[in-house]
């Protein structure tokens, strides 16, 4: 019972600093707690939205505002001897409404969402990084498995659940998902969603390469686009979707081996015949490191090879020797520094 009057009160005095921000006469600290309250959570910014946008409640709120606490005492104890019944029932009517209405801004608060601390743990997510040159494997709470590659954040509600299965991705991952049955898992990336029940799939979407690529290694994905109603797509084992983000989301579907595009989260790197902008791409991040393209001609090239536990330096020697190119290392000894590859054509 305690808890409740506790939380009651809480909302009660955010109702009043609520009623104080409509009419622009919140303190610096009043200002401070309802910064606070709005960052804890975009519900919390809608509700005081719709609120502010309310220009009834606003006026009436200025009505009521205009009753001082002791001078409007004062006032009355002047002129109930003076006015009649009606008139001091009148005033009494206005501010029992003014009580009225900052407590339904308090408990409005109170009852949407149970809490306020509660409604605000809906908007929020849990993130997991991964800088270039780390790797990691994430299990989420429905048992799914995410292994994410370099230079990756994956971001997921803090009340996922079986029921609520979405997650955003921003880099690489490898999927595993659980089978749960009605409850689709969810991955979002720009405007396109990863729809699944429950398979093995790879998603690639770094902002860099503004396009996203989807590998499914087994299972079934379905492929949306939250705003185009009209678009939908099955992908099948095997298949790789790429979707170019620089031109109206155009989709195209490839056949490839699956087991190449997933095999980063076994440790391994796999070209056949890679284009060298992307062989560089994904090096950079692998070592974390810089590469710095002296001529563009470099572009050109294309690699194949397999890495796995070869250091950086024997790598870009194997690649100077199979596309003709050079290959300079600079070494920084300052711990802070990457080390730098300087790329040229013989």
């Amino acid at each position: 019972m305690n808890k409740i009057i506790n939380k009651t009160h809480k909302s009660v005095q955010l109702g009043q600093i609520i009623g104080k921000y409509l009419t622009n006469k919140e303190s610096d600290k009043e200002k401070e707690i309802l910064d606070k309250w709005i960052n804890n959570s975009p519900k919390n910014k809608e509700l005081l939205d719709s609120i502010s946008s309310n220009k009834n409640l606003v006026r009436e709120y200025e009505v009521m505002d205009s009753f001082n606490g002791k001078m409007g005492l004062e006032r009355f104890k002047e002129k109930i001897l003076l006015k009649s019944k009606t008139r001091a029932l009148f005033r009494w009517r206005i501010a029992a409404s003014f009580f009225v209405l900052v407590s339904i801004l308090g408990l409005l608060c109170f009852f949407s969402g149970k809490s306020i601390n509660e409604k605000s743990n809906l908007g929020l997510y849990t993130s997991v990084f991964t800088e270039n040159g780390q790797r990691s494997k994430v299990i989420l709470p429905d048992s799914s498995v995410v292994w994410l590659n370099s230079g990756t954040t994956l971001s997921y509600p803090n009340d996922f659940s079986d029921q609520n299965r979405k997650v955003i991705l921003k880099g690489q991952a490898f999927f595993h998902v659980s089978h749960k049955k009605n409850y689709p898992f969810i991955v979002k990336s720009n405007n396109l969603e990863v729809i699944v029940k429950g398979t093995k799939f790879d998603v690639e979407t770094y902002p860099e390469k503004k396009q996203i690529d989807v590998v499914l290694k087994s299972g079934r994905v379905d492929l949306k686009l939250q705003n185009s109603k009209s678009f939908s797509y099955t992908m099948k084992p095997g298949e790789k979707a790429v979707f170019d983000l620089t031109n109206n989301n155009s989709m195209k579907v490839i056949h490839v081996d699956a087991a190449i595009y997933s095999s980063w989260k076994d440790g391994k790197l796999i070209f056949r015949n890679s284009p060298m902008r992307e062989v560089v791409e994904k090096l950079k991040r692998w070592y974390n490191i810089d590469i710095d393209i002296v001529n563009p001609e470099v572009y050109h090239s294309i690699f194949s090879g397999t890495i796995k536990n070869e250091s950086y330096e024997e790598i870009f020697r194997l690649i100077g020797l199979a596309c003709n190119i050079n290959c300079k290392i600079i070494h920084h000894y300052n711990e802070k520094s990457k080390p730098m590859i300087m790329i040229s054509k013989k």
